[in-house]
């Protein structure tokens, strides 16, 4: 009763709809709150805490070349001291840049550090601007694949504990 008056052709563009969205959920998971319930899947989600820190390595890397280029121009600057903002961005895109490379070693305490530090970076971040902030919507992703990061660097660690890496 519920298929027979539909055409085969319609079920084939039905299956493949399906199939797209089942493919976009599964990558949305991926993102959200990944598997880790065997070794290959932990260390994806383990991964995800990597492209985190990539992400604001980034991101602090761009808003400290940007200051330094529009500070470069202005004759008013005399000293070195309008040049901190400049060096502290540049300084956290080196200090994210060492938490990805030992996160991708599966290093638990980078993984909670990258975590701790986009926190408070999206803490300072929405306590300097009101309202919805474009800046505070790109940092919503690195916080989310950082918990995955965390769950999957925690999982990954169990597996090869246990030996089974």
């Amino acid at each position: 009763m519920g298929g027979a008056g539909v055409a085969p052709a319609t079920h084939e563009c039905l299956d493949r709809r399906m199939k797209l969205l089942s493919s976009a959920l599964t990558h949305l998971q991926r993102i959200f709150y990944p598997h880790t319930h065997t070794p290959a899947l932990a260390l994806q989600a383990l991964r995800n805490g990597t492209f985190a820190a990539w992400i604001m390595v980034a991101m602090h890397f761009l808003l400290g070349a940007v200051i330094l280029v529009q500070l470069s121009g202005d004759p008013r600057v005399e000293s070195g001291d309008m040049l901190i903002p400049a060096t502290i961005q540049l300084f956290f895109a080196v200090i994210y840049a060492g938490l990805a490379t030992a996160n991708w070693k599966g290093s638990r305490a980078a993984a909670i550090t990258i975590l701790f530090l986009v926190i408070l970076d999206m803490l300072v971040v929405t306590t300097r601007v009101s309202g919805l902030d474009a800046q505070v919507v790109i940092q919503l992703l690195p916080l989310i694949l950082a918990i995955g990061g965390v769950r999957g660097t925690f999982a990954y660690s169990r597996f090869v504990k246990a030996g089974e890496i």
